[in-house]
């Protein structure tokens, strides 16, 4: 007892000494664990980098920002950073929807292309990440309806653009799902074909900078057809048949001819209408067609393009009506396009759709990030290449250096000076059902011309 006694009187005599110390140990002691602490909070914030980079592989394309490439190192980890540099630049996402045919993820040379855009355009701009996202065309899944159902029940999923063809980015502008934007690209307007121009506008402002064009060819197989068709005599007269969807309700071979023969959908008014003398004309084409065997009745069960491409690459028929980005998707060594011959009172190529690139966030500065990178693609040179491989129209004049390595060159040159914007899809969702029914009861003689177009200003009434 002693000894403890004795032991504890040394204790006090040291005592101060012994504070300083363990004032000394425990600042060692926070330090240290400050060390840790932000060590681990440095492979946190690389651990969620790493997240985002993964998550965002998963959806389809992705480009990591080069300021965030091989930024954290194992000598970062072993110290306090300093002010500089832990400061990492904050992510800009630039979300895009895409139809499946602008996919930049496949593997082909027009989505080669369009990656080596988004790379350049990343290089341009350290910190923006762009994200592709493809969406149906049509349907529930199309870029249309999610932005409707997205609009009010997840707003966090709005993209930061979409990729809408003309009807659609009517419908999008009227339901007031994109923004009007500010661009000065249109500034040399001989620099546009005048279709992809007047499909940028709705409304009187700018809500789509377009970057594709698509509409009708005739396609054939010229060991088939023989010499060169320039009329409708000439095809015609060769008896071969023609094959399109008059049972179709979206099918547009006929709206084509009667737009073609000077015809027109709307009245002063804007509403709906059929010039009569026009349409029965029309209609005599189709009649004539079908006694020379070029529109049998057989064809007028087809309900599906899928099936005439079928018959017409199997050899079952020799031509066909279609949207000349699938005619390039599909021709060989013997298959071919032409410009659909038009008529002398009327020299415009009718139903030129187009694709056009819309803003569908508010962020202002996203806005003008994607503005920009709209802006690339309607590149006068980008556009010609990406088009040329991609098989789709362009929409800026330029030397076309890329498409004139196109055997398609020349057709495209017939179309693109005279080629006219398709209607409003409410006008022809009303119109090209009808004339599809009135040419379908011509061809499979159920009427004649004149009673079949009285019959279909009748309905339209």
């Amino acid at each position: 007892m002693k000894l403890g006694i004795e032991t504890m009187g040394k204790y006090k005599k040291n005592k101060p000494y012994l504070t300083i110390f363990s004032i000394l140990i425990f600042c060692s002691f926070l330090s240290g664990c400050s060390i840790l602490i932000d060590s681990i909070n440095l492979l946190k914030e690389t651990d969620a980098s790493t997240m985002l980079a993964e998550n965002i592989t998963e959806t389809t394309i992705s480009v990591t920002p080069i300021s965030l490439k091989d930024t954290q190192t194992s000598e970062s980890l072993q110290q306090t950073p300093s002010p500089e540099n832990a400061s990492i630049p904050d992510i800009q996402n630039l979300v895009i929807w895409v139809p499946p045919q602008f996919d930049p993820s496949q593997n082909t040379k027009e989505s080669k292309i369009l990656t080596d855009l988004i790379g350049k355009f990343t290089e341009e701009h350290p910190g923006v990440n762009i994200t592709f996202r493809v969406k149906a065309i049509t349907g529930d899944g199309s870029a249309l309806s999610a932005l409707s159902a997205a609009k009010n029940a997840a707003p966090d999923v709005i993209p930061s653009l979409v990729i809408l063809n003309r009807n659609d980015l009517l419908s999008a502008v009227q339901k007031g799902l994109v923004y009007p934007i500010t661009t000065n690209i249109f500034s040399e307007a001989n620099s546009w074909y005048s279709y992809a121009k007047q499909s940028s506008a709705a409304e009187n402002y700018i809500y789509g900078i377009p970057i594709a064009g698509d509409t009708l060819v005739m396609v054939y197989r010229a060991s088939k057809t023989g010499a060169a068709m320039t009329t409708w005599e000439d095809i015609l007269s060769r008896g071969l048949p023609i094959a399109f969807v008059p049972a179709s309700s979206d099918g547009l071979f006929p709206t084509f001819i009667y737009l073609a023969k000077g015809g027109k959908l709307i009245d002063d008014k804007g509403q709906p209408w059929l010039d009569q003398s026009i349409l029965v004309d029309t209609l005599k084409l189709f009649l004539t067609g079908g006694q020379n065997g070029a529109f049998p009745p057989s064809l007028a069960q087809v309900v599906d393009q899928s099936q005439n491409w079928q018959m017409f690459l199997e050899g079952s028929v020799s031509i066909i009506i279609s949207n000349f980005s699938t005619f390039q998707h599909n021709k060989g060594p013997d298959i071919k396009a032409m410009a659909i011959p038009l008529f002398t009172d009327n020299q415009r190529y009718p139903l030129m759709n187009t694709w056009n690139i819309a803003v569908t966030t508010s962020n202002a500065e996203i806005q003008n990030l994607g503005i920009q990178f709209a802006e690339k693609m309607a590149d006068p040179i980008f556009n010609d290449i990406w088009t040329a491989n991609a098989g789709f129209f362009p929409v800026r004049q330029s030397e076309h250096v890329e498409w004139q390595k196109d055997e398609s060159y020349d057709t495209i040159l017939k179309i693109l000076p005279d080629a006219a914007l398709l209607p409003e899809s409410q006008i022809l969702n009303k119109i090209s059902p009808i004339l599809n029914m009135a040419v379908s009861k011509v061809i499979k003689s159920q009427t004649t011309p004149e009673q079949a177009a009285q019959e279909a200003i009748s309905e339209l009434e």
